[in-house]
C-alpha cells in the first residue's frame, strides 16, 4: 500500500474530501502536509529513525528511489525486512500521536523496531536463522 500511495495519510484523506483539523505531519513541526514521501522519508523524525540504524534517506528523491538507495546501504539479503519494519515503526509512532496523544521518542521507536525484528526472526526459515540472528546482532550494535 505504501508503494502504491494507498495508505491513509492525511494527503490521501484530503484527496478523499475528509475534513480534518490539519493535514500536516504530526511527527514534525515543519507544517508540511503528511504524504507518504514526507512521513516515511523526508520528515526529520523519520530521518532520525533511519539514522538510528545508520541509514540515510534523500530529501530530493521519492519513495522508490529512496528504497532502492536504502537497499544498497543495507547490503543484506534482509534489506526488505529492514525497510518494511522501519516504515511500520514510523507508522506506529504516527498513529500513537493521532489516536492516543502520545509522542514516542527515538528510543521508543528503536525498541519497537527491534521487537518487530525479533518477531520476524521466529518465522525465518531454519536454513537462514543463523544468518538472520547475526544480522539482528549487527543492527543492535549500531
Amino acid at each position: 500500500m505504501l508503494l502504491q500511495d494507498r495508505l491513509s495519510t492525511r494527503n490521501i484523506l484530503r484527496r478523499k474530501h475528509m475534513e480534518l483539523d490539519s493535514y500536516n505531519c504530526e511527527l514534525c513541526s515543519l507544517g508540511v502536509e503528511e504524504s507518504t514521501d514526507h512521513l516515511f522519508l523526508h520528515c526529520p523524525f523519520a530521518q532520525h529513525c533511519w539514522g538510528m540504524i545508520k541509514l540515510t534517506t534523500s530529501l530530493h528523491s521519492g519513495t522508490l528511489e529512496n528504497f532502492h538507495d536504502l537497499k544498497g546501504q543495507i547490503g543484506s539479503q534482509f534489506f526488505m525486512v529492514t525497510i518494511i519494519l522501519m516504515c511500520w515503526t514510523i507508522w506506529l509512532a504516527r498513529n500513537e500521536i493521532i489516536f492516543n496523544g502520545n509522542q514516542l521518542n527515538l528510543q521508543d521507536c528503536r525498541r519497537t523496531f527491534f521487537k518487530e525484528v525479533r518477531l520476524v526472526s521466529l518465522r525465518v526459515k531454519t536454513s537462514l536463522s543463523t544468518l538472520f540472528d547475526q544480522w539482528i546482532q549487527s543492527l543492535e550494535m549500531i
